[in-house]
């Protein structure tokens, strides 16, 4: 994605709103992660810390997902991002808001699979039967427990700053012996665009 289409992608998440603190943490001692700030993220224990990247296992989680188009500048990014907030803004069957929560996560197959992109919001827990998106282009999807080896990193995020990271995991699991799923590349941001300082991005492999 190209730095137009990550700007309008910022602008969208500028329009977030008011987030919820976790009434329970989401690390091995119970205390909410500082990367989530102020928002909601799903819960997972610290499996084994290495030097620069970690094990983690989270627990069955909520999704709302739509599929993924860059398009032309970006704006294929944009539709996705709107589409997922158009849900949680009361665009669904029960007509109503739903708080922003962390990560926003995004899916790309790494390999011809027959798999589309796609881009995910996370549900909360505390949403027990998630109301249905009214977009036929969007929907619901559940999560089972996994592991996945995460690789975190600061600064403002563009597509090649993801790519380089994840490549850059990906070998450090080879060098070390450890089997994982390379079908899918997974990016999760945490931040808005007017957090300047201790932003947090990470790249995903699922843990085999």
């Amino acid at each position: 994605m190209n730095n137009m289409g990550t700007l309008l992608l910022l602008s969208l998440l500028s329009l977030c709103g008011t987030a919820v603190r976790a009434e329970e943490g989401a690390s091995t001692d119970g205390k909410f992660p500082e990367f989530c700030g102020d928002r909601e993220c799903p819960k997972f224990h610290l499996v084994q810390q290495y030097d620069s990247f970690e094990l983690r296992a989270y627990e069955g989680t909520q999704w709302v997902t739509t599929e993924l188009d860059d398009g032309f500048l970006g704006f294929g990014m944009v539709t996705s991002f709107r589409r997922l907030f158009n849900y949680i803004s009361g665009k669904n069957s029960q007509g109503i808001k739903i708080e922003m929560t962390v990560p926003v996560l995004m899916q790309y197959p790494s390999k011809d699979t027959g798999r589309n992109a796609t881009m995910s919001f996370f549900l909360s827990p505390s949403l027990v039967n998630p109301p249905q998106p009214l977009d036929p282009a969007v929907h619901l999807e559940n999560s089972p427990p996994l592991s996945v080896y995460v690789l975190s990193f600061g600064g403002y995020a563009l597509d090649y700053d993801y790519k380089k990271k994840a490549k850059a995991l990906a070998e450090k699991l080879g060098n070390q012996g450890l089997s994982f799923d390379d079908s899918v590349r997974t990016t999760a941001g945490y931040n808005d665009p007017f957090t300047l300082l201790n932003r947090h991005n990470e790249v995903w492999y699922k843990a085999k």
